[in-house]
């Protein structure tokens, strides 16, 4: 085979990798990842929007991403998306998940939700306040 054969054959193979985060660097939105004996320089982390309305959730050390490399070049690969590696949230297919992991999602506008919001097994919409006498006086302000 020849030397141009075989770099089309390496540059081909590396269009798509799978790789493991080594690596994050939060401040410039980059992770490092590495795919056995192979580690990438500071990669860009694709989002799901970036423009006026975004997403900012970064992959974490050792989770398992999916690197899309342009003309097959690792070093300017972007991280496409994150794979599960039997650490699935959910094993029903039926119920869309987002596991915090005991963390915090903020959201910088407003949030309208057309059912109802359920915190801690109590609902928004039906939860009842005990020690009110019923009236036509309202209760006071939420705390």
């Amino acid at each position: 085979m020849s030397y141009a054969a075989a770099e089309n054959d390496r540059r081909i193979a590396n269009l798509l990798m799978i790789g493991t985060v080594s690596a994050v660097n939060a401040g410039a939105a980059r992770a490092r990842v590495d795919f056995g004996d192979l580690g990438s320089p500071d990669l860009p982390v694709g989002q799901m929007r970036a423009g006026a309305l975004s997403f900012w959730w970064l992959p974490e050390v050792g989770e398992q991403v999916l690197v899309g490399c342009p003309g097959g070049d690792v070093a300017q690969g972007i991280i496409i998306c994150s794979i599960f590696a039997g650490n699935a949230p959910s094993a029903d297919p039926a119920v869309p998940m987002i596991a915090l992991a005991g963390g915090l999602i903020r959201i910088d506008g407003s949030l309208e939700v057309t059912g109802d919001v359920t915190a801690s097994g109590i609902s928004l919409v039906n939860h009842r306040h005990g020690g009110v006498t019923p009236g036509p006086a309202d209760t006071g302000a939420p705390k």
